[in-house]
């Protein structure tokens, strides 16, 4: 096994794909991140103006961890991309024969695939982070978020870029083409996905439906993270008891201001995300176990 992991780790350092989707993966979660950032801070003082204006005073608020988890959702789609790629182009050029004919199984094979790519996954998702996380120092005039609430949206981006990977690995695996397997999830997760989540919930807002999809449960994870984080912080401000209708308002605006509309809390999110990643995966790998390769 060892061997063929590091037979696989050549193959993806030998080739220019790895650092040709990570360049815009940086750019974009940056880019992003950084104008994000920029608008947020204009709508928090705004909302600590009418605070004060309230009779509130020193209200701090910081919305740029809603930005962070914008970015980081968007810059997902190219370890999204990575994955996908990793069994469908071997499939489509028939390089994954000879690995199959001179390993010891196609499990081994398969095995090998699945442990470099998660590693690949944890890469893009930490590099991410990291550049996210710098287009928010650059763009974020006022209060930074808390160290402590920053670290949780970092890891829920980060899972949610190794998820995406194994997930795209999973359907280009299932596909045996890439051109068919990216145009599946860059449609769905790029197009499809946004629009459907946002009619639905509009439709149905109490229902969570649309929570339930892959990409809706995928924006959830950190979404719903940074708007609890948010919540937590007015309640900290305001005081007060609300009530459970008042709080599941505020759920409903602050998980669409991170781009989650309809999602659950982070945990169910996590856990439905996770369960189609396992379908998929797990589904591609077995359909490999026993294709025809010739």
């Amino acid at each position: 096994m060892g061997n063929l992991i590091r037979a696989e780790f050549r193959k993806i350092l030998t080739t220019k794909m790895w650092w040709a989707l990570l360049i815009p993966a940086v750019g974009l979660a940056l880019g992003w991140a950084w104008l994000a950032a920029k608008f947020f801070t204009d709508v928090g003082d705004a909302i600590e103006d009418a605070l004060n204006s309230g009779g509130i005073s020193n209200a701090e608020l910081s919305l740029s961890s809603l930005a962070l988890t914008r970015a980081m959702n968007f810059a997902s789609l190219f370890p999204m991309v990575f994955g996908a790629l990793a069994l469908a182009s071997e499939l489509n050029r028939k390089t994954i024969t000879t690995s199959f004919l001179t390993a010891p199984s196609r499990a081994t094979v398969l095995g090998a695939k699945a442990i470099v790519y998660t590693m690949w996954g944890l890469v893009y998702g930490v590099v991410v982070a990291l550049a996210a996380s710098l287009g928010i120092v650059l763009g974020t005039t006022g209060k930074l978020p808390d160290a402590s609430d920053w670290l949780i949206i970092l890891f829920t981006g980060i899972l949610s870029c190794l998820l995406w990977t194994l997930l795209g690995m999973g359907v280009g695996a299932l596909l045996g083409s890439p051109v068919a397997a990216l145009l599946v999830l860059l449609l769905y997760a790029g197009l499809i996905g946004p629009i459907a989540e946002v009619l639905i919930t509009a439709q149905n807002p109490d229902l969570h439906l649309a929570g339930v999809m892959p990409n809706g449960s995928a924006n959830g994870l950190t979404g719903s993270t940074a708007a609890q984080l948010l919540y937590d912080q007015i309640q900290g401000i305001v005081g007060g008891n609300p009530t459970p209708s008042e709080r599941d308002q505020f759920a409903v605006i602050a998980r669409a201001g991170a781009g989650a509309p309809g999602a659950f809390s982070m945990w169910i999110s996590g856990l439905i995300f996770l369960a189609w990643t396992a379908v998929f995966f797990v589904g591609g790998l077995l359909r490999n176990n026993n294709r025809d390769i010739t």
